[in-house]
């Protein structure tokens, strides 16, 4: 199979294109999933902590923790799992930016200069 041996030549200033096309589309990215991680935040703060007490707490004389079970104070799983996964997301977008800026700044040292693609390189500026 030869296709994986294929070149595709593309000058610096489309390749910069392409790299500051897919940098613009990260940030858009980025501010979209910081917009949301505050979303989230806002609810673990008004809605998101759940108090487990014992219906036995607090009635009658009895001290002993034995006669009923304690409080137990969690943050919603979903919730967690929601701050987590923006959390990576935001993490995630910041890389790709950074990568395609590196990338940018070296292409537009470039000018004319023409470099052969392979499939990769090619999704790596080009893919959707």
């Amino acid at each position: 199979m030869n296709r994986d041996e294929w070149k595709f030549p593309y000058t610096a200033d489309k390749l910069l294109e392409a790299a500051t096309a897919k940098k613009t589309f990260h940030e858009g990215r980025l501010t979209w999933w910081q917009d949301k991680q505050k979303e989230v935040e806002s609810t673990i703060k008004s809605e998101g902590i759940e108090i487990d007490e014992s219906v036995a707490a607090g009635i009658g004389t009895y001290t002993s923790t034995s006669l009923h079970r304690g409080a137990q104070v969690s943050i919603r799983h979903d919730l967690v799992r929601d701050l987590q996964e923006c959390v990576g997301k935001v993490s995630e977008h910041r890389e790709k930016i950074k990568g395609y800026d590196a990338w940018a700044q070296v292409l537009a040292s470039q000018g004319q200069s023409s470099f052969d693609l392979h499939q990769e390189d090619w999704l790596f500026f080009f893919g959707k």
